[in-house]
């Protein structure tokens, strides 16, 4: 094993900012492979790629070619940083909340660490609302198109709850192992959904749209919301995939091939499978003449109509999807997350219960409200993730060249410890990107009681919320630590 990689290389790690499941590990469950990454990008990626097309402004007057154009754009805007903030996963094994410390301080990184795990809570509580979709399908009693087909804590979304509890409470290894069987079952179900929609065809399969933009100027113009709405669902995926990263071990096994397969399924996979997914998708709407939301749970369903046994495997696949993307991609990261913030009192799986709580709590308040308001969440939620991002890459690859001291991630008094444990060049980074990233956002349709934006100057700003958080925060932070270190006294 790497040197490099062992927390315990110079002494023993502070059990304060430490617990076995923060930690470097060579077990068995933090063994994943590149088909176990693939696996949990189909289930992600049929239940993203459906809400995106569902909330695209402007998507019927693009052709598929365009559609697709724009997720290839944004898919690279937001996995680019996000695959070079999973380097230090990668390399160093440890998770996205341990590695933060290294900006913005020991006991700093619970700032990402908890905007990171309230995301998490908003994201699961949404899909967790889609996969009771498929037990209500199960027994008749969700209308076609209808979002939320039961009451809060009605038995259908408590066995949903309990189904998610009880793989996550086994660890990466029962997600693991879940994930490797949900994959083919939902393959097989998109496969027999096509072939369905293909011999019974309701519309053409990827029509062109009655009012085409073209490809000129007006096109881009276009684009530009359509292309904020995308980056807005990619940024909270973006900032989840380090923590499946250090899952696959590879780094501290030393075994050049090995990691090149395991970057195979992270780096190349994840992009290919969302866009074909996507493709997919609009293919099932158009084929089926269903568009009156993109929901995956209701599309799949209306496209199977007719179909004998139709219900039956619509509710299976919405059932495994939601099971597998929800925890991958929403409860392991607000897990470690949470747990991060103390490790001493609570550990990965304990972690995971309350942010199952807390994302339940998310589908009481959806439920209460006016409108569903997770859109809205999403979209002022990305310029800070943006400015998360920025300063993570600039940290790692500018300020640290690829080298950090992971056994001082879990010790105070070390280089990440900065002043009582914080980097305050972080926090000024942070809060600066993130006030040019949403300060122009103005909440209309959020049924939040925003009466227009903060910073009235900064609207023009606010369609690339995620970008300019990243490239304002990122920016300054280099700046500013960059600047520190010149003046600092040789030899410190």
């Amino acid at each position: 094993m790497s040197a490099v990689s062992d927390p315990y290389a110079d002494g023993a790690p502070d059990r304060r900012y430490a617990n076995a499941d923060l930690l470097p590990a060579e077990t068995g469950e933090f063994r994943w492979r590149w088909w176990d990454f693939a696996a949990v990008w189909v289930c992600v990626s049929w239940t993203l790629a459906a809400l995106m097309l569902s909330g695209m402004p402007g998507a019927d007057r693009f052709s598929w070619p365009q559609t697709l154009l724009i997720c290839g754009i944004a898919q690279v805007l937001v996995l680019l940083p996000s695959f070079l903030v999973e380097h230090a996963g990668d390399r160093y094994g440890v998770p996205f909340a341990v590695f933060a410390r290294s900006a913005f301080g020991i006991r700093g990184a619970a700032l990402p660490a908890m905007l990171r795990f309230a995301s998490a809570c908003v994201w699961f509580g949404f899909q967790a609302d889609l996969g009771v979709q498929g037990i209500t399908l199960l027994t008749g009693d969700l209308e076609l198109g209808s979002l939320g087909g039961s009451d809060f804590l009605s038995p259908a979304y408590l066995v949903f709850l309990g189904l998610q509890l009880w793989i996550i409470t086994k660890g990466p290894r029962g997600l693991r192992r879940f994930a490797d069987l949900a994959a083919p079952v939902l393959i097989a179900g998109l496969a027999v959904a096509f072939l369905w929609v293909f011999t019974h065809a309701r519309g053409p399969m990827l029509p062109e749209p009655a009012r085409p933009v073209g490809w000129g100027a007006d096109f881009w113009l276009e684009a530009a919301p359509a292309l904020a709405s995308a980056t807005a669902l990619f940024a909270a995926v973006g900032l989840t995939v380090p923590d499946l990263v250090h899952l696959g071990g590879s780094g501290r096994s030393g075994e050049e091939g090995r990691r090149s397969g395991f970057r195979l399924g992270v780096g190349v996979l994840l992009p290919v499978v969302m866009t074909g997914m996507t493709l997919y998708t609009m293919a099932l709407m158009s084929g089926s003449g269903y568009a009156a939301d993109g929901y995956a749970g209701p599309l799949t369903q209306h496209a199977l109509d007719g179909m004998p046994g139709g219900t039956l495997v619509a509710a299976v696949m919405l059932i495994v999807a939601t099971l597998c993307g929800n925890l991958g991609m929403n409860l392991v990261s607000a897990a470690y997350d949470l747990s991060s913030t103390a490790p001493s009192r609570i550990g990965f799986r304990g972690a995971a219960v309350i942010a199952a709580l807390a994302g339940s709590a998310v589908v009481w308040w959806a439920r209460s409200s006016s409108d569903y308001q997770v859109l809205v969440w999403a979209d002022l939620a990305e310029g800070f993730f943006g400015t998360v991002s920025g300063i993570l890459v600039a940290e790692y690859w500018i300020v640290r060249r690829t080298r950090l001291r992971p056994a001082d991630l879990y010790r105070r008094g070390g280089p990440y410890w900065y002043a009582g444990g914080w980097n305050w060049r972080a926090v000024v980074s942070f809060l600066v990107g993130g006030v040019l990233a949403v300060g122009g956002s103005s909440g209309e349709d959020s049924g939040l009681g925003a009466n227009g934006p903060a910073l009235p100057f900064l609207s023009a700003l606010d369609d690339f919320g995620w970008l300019v958080g990243l490239v304002a925060a990122g920016g300054l932070y280099t700046v500013l630590t960059l600047r520190a270190r010149a003046a600092a006294p040789a030899g410190d």
